[in-house]
């Protein structure tokens, strides 16, 4: 008998090939430190187009020759049932308890089988099913799985979606996917906060302008929060966790949703009905096109639905691009926040749409890219609002180029006085006489924690700092000192512990509480000061200080505050109060009037034109100017407290200011000169040098010797 050698050559190599798929398939090592490791390389794939294969024969293996290698993790959409062969490998000494995350929140259902699992079946779940049924209160679908030592099992998944299948299995140690879900919720608040904050505020914007290009916004940003929310499964998870029908189709419906609101924003925010009626118009009709598919994708099968509505978004994002180009053209200003946000959008919409078709690979790119590009659109979009508010303000310049000089007088004191509340290091309340707070100045926040919003409304005794030691103690306390007040009508002073929002310790405060009388009504001024402040200040004896300072605004609020600090000790708050203002109104003068060498004309002018904090620092960068200095000389002793200021500008003619009283400076409706006289209405002395560029300014704590004489 002739043996034939190339048979018997093809016969062995088709021996030897056929178990390749499936015995040469490297398992998944599973350690006690895994960190999101993808298992898709390590898988098999069988596709059952008839959904006909039962578990009994995949856990058996009789069709583990049909399976074959996974050549991508995305397998588009598809109407087939998948079984996944997963070997996986514990080559430890030590049960390895582990977790099998699918990560993809939008699969229909997902089940996983395998001999060493109770009954051969783990769980079936996914967003066909109730979400109370799930192994882990989670968005993605977990399986918590233990593998036994020194062993190797095989699970058969599988899968079956109306939605685009990628394969994003990925195996993790419990501790790090607690740690991953953690960062994970941060990282989507600040995502989904930033976003509400965004809605809220543009609906605030529009309830006081009634600029519907803001109420359209509010609405865009509402329908595309909603589709990421369902995107993400947060939507399943928290919002209507039992609404199956509804879990499937929001999506596409809140994809087409974001296009016409998007669209209605666009049209109106670009103004196209004025600058480009015909492409408003076609704007026009796709919208109502959108709203038509958005109603009839409730109608189709659920994977047609997904692909008609995105078949029509992309075209419309394409639209809104066009529209920005348009706008461009037509020399508008905020077109060009419009265009560059809609390109970033858009290009996160073709990444996710190319990876739902199964184009792309599934992976952090194209899953989160949406994501991205949504961000960045909504941050310049609403850039591209506030230079709506901007130009506004341009027009309003024009009408206050109208108003009078008494009316420029009027502001710039509110200016000052808004300066002074707001700039005060002190923690400074405005109640009523029920004790309820009216107002609060910024230092509440730097001091306590709390914003106005969270105390405008309470009484000042909802603050006080409380345990079960002392309940109530602090509150009797503070309610006697109230009750003093109202009896004498004098200011109050006293010490207690306020409570902290986000440190549970006390912070103790010195207070003091006066009646401040206004026009119709009486209020209660609350001042409070950290007490170690006060307490440090009660040790100085004497005190001397030189400073230089370059011409910024704020610097003169910090120097004043620095060389009044000590006076508590020597004088009621009052007084403190008013040689601090003082002081402070030297310095501005001689920042102002003296280095920068600002007329009165110029500063009213820029008043007057809006524009004089951009004047102001034109000057300050001014080479001429820039490098000029104030110098301060501060003494405090147990007789006096003195202080020299010198600028470094041309000085001014004192005398002639001297000359005027208050009342003639009124009627003149003149600013220059108003602080020189309160100078000298606080301070014992004032003395100009020849040139008027240096003041020096003396109060006495005790009488001089001389003036005590008789």
């Amino acid at each position: 008998m002739k043996i034939n050698l190339k048979n018997v050559f093809y016969s062995l190599v088709l021996v030897l090939l056929l178990p390749i798929p499936i015995f040469s398939q490297a398992p998944l090592v599973l350690g006690n430190f895994m960190e999101g490791k993808t298992v898709w390389q390590n898988s098999l794939i069988l596709e059952d187009t008839s959904a006909n294969f039962t578990k009994e024969e995949i856990i058996s293996g009789k069709r583990d020759s049909e399976f074959s290698k996974l050549l991508s993790p995305n397998l588009g959409f598809s109407s087939s049932q998948f079984w996944i062969r997963l070997p996986v490998q514990n080559p430890s000494t030590v049960p390895i308890e582990w977790m099998l995350e699918y990560n993809f929140p939008l699969i229909d259902e997902i089940e996983i089988y395998g001999n060493d699992l109770p009954e051969g079946i783990y769980h079936l779940t996914g967003d066909s099913f109730p979400f109370s049924e799930r192994n882990e209160d989670y968005r993605n679908p977990v399986f918590p799985l233990v593998e036994k030592p020194k062993s190797q099992s095989v699970y058969y998944i599988r899968i079956k979606s109306g939605s685009t299948i990628p394969i994003s299995l990925e195996a993790w140690s419990t501790k790090e996917l607690i740690s991953k879900m953690t960062k994970e919720q941060i990282l989507f608040g600040l995502f989904y906060g930033i976003i509400l904050v965004m809605a809220i505020y543009n609906f605030s914007i529009f309830v006081f302008t009634r600029d519907y290009s803001y109420l359209y916004y509010v609405f865009f940003i509402t329908s595309i929060s909603l589709f990421h929310l369902s995107n993400n499964g947060f939507a399943f998870q928290y919002l209507w966790p039992d609404w199956i029908w509804w879990a499937n189709y929001c999506l596409p419906f809140f994809i087409c949703s974001s296009c016409f609101t998007g669209i209605t924003f666009a049209t109106n925010f670009l103004s196209l009905k004025k600058h480009a009626p015909l492409f408003a118009k076609l704007l026009t009709y796709w919208f109502g096109i959108l709203v038509a598919v958005s109603i009839v994708i409730f109608f189709l099968p659920y994977r047609i639905a997904v692909l008609t509505s995105i078949g029509f978004a992309v075209p419309a994002a394409i639209i809104m691009i066009v529209s920005g180009i348009i706008a461009i053209l037509k020399k508008s200003r905020t077109a060009r926040f419009y265009l560059i946000a809609w390109t970033f959008f858009l290009f996160g919409c073709v990444l996710y749409s190319l990876k739902s078709l199964g184009i792309l690979p599934d992976n952090h790119i194209t899953r989160w890219m949406i994501q991205i590009g949504t961000a960045v659109e909504l941050v310049l979009l609403s850039l591209g609002l506030a230079d709506r508010i901007n130009s506004l303000s341009r027009s309003l310049r024009e009408n206050i180029r109208e108003l009078s000089g008494t009316k420029i007088k009027i502001e710039e004191s509110e200016k000052r006085f808004k300066e002074i509340f707001q700039g005060s290091e002190e923690v400074i309340f405005m109640l009523n006489e029920s004790g309820e707070i009216l107002n609060a100045n910024r230092s509440l926040s730097r001091h306590l924690g709390f914003r106005l919003d969270d105390v405008r409304g309470k009484k000042i005794t909802h603050l006080l700092y409380s345990t079960k030691k002392k309940a109530g103690f602090n509150e009797l306390y503070v309610n006697d000192k109230f009750e003093e007040l109202v009896k004498t009508g004098k200011v109050v002073h006293f010490q207690t512990e306020f409570a902290q929002k986000y440190v549970k310790e006390p912070k103790d405060m010195k207070c003091s509480i006066q009646f401040v009388e206004l026009d119709d009504t009486r209020e209660i001024l609350v001042k409070l000061s950290p007490q170690y402040e006060d307490s440090l200040s009660k040790l100085v004896v004497s005190e001397r200080i030189e400073f230089s300072m370059n011409n910024y605004l704020r610097n003169a609020e910090l120097i004043s505050q620095k060389i009044t600090s000590q006076l508590a000790q020597h004088m009621n708050s009052v007084e403190q109060t008013e040689v601090r203002t003082a002081v402070r109104e030297i310095l501005i003068n001689a920042i102002e009037h003296g280095n920068l060498n600002i007329g009165f004309e110029e500063k009213s002018n820029a008043l007057i034109e809006g524009n004089y904090l951009e004047f102001l620092q034109k000057r300050q960068e001014d080479a001429r100017y820039n490098r000029k200095k104030v110098y301060i000389s501060y003494i405090l002793n147990e007789e006096y407290v003195a202080y020299r200021i010198l600028d470094e500008g041309k000085g001014f003619d004192h005398q002639k200011v001297f000359s005027k009283t208050m009342e003639e400076l009124n009627e003149a409706l003149e600013q220059h000169g108003r602080g020189i006289l309160m100078t000298r209405s606080v301070f014992d002395r004032v003395e100009y040098n020849d040139a008027g560029n240096q003041v020096s300014l003396i109060k006495y704590l005790r009488k001089p010797a001389s003036a005590a004489a008789p």
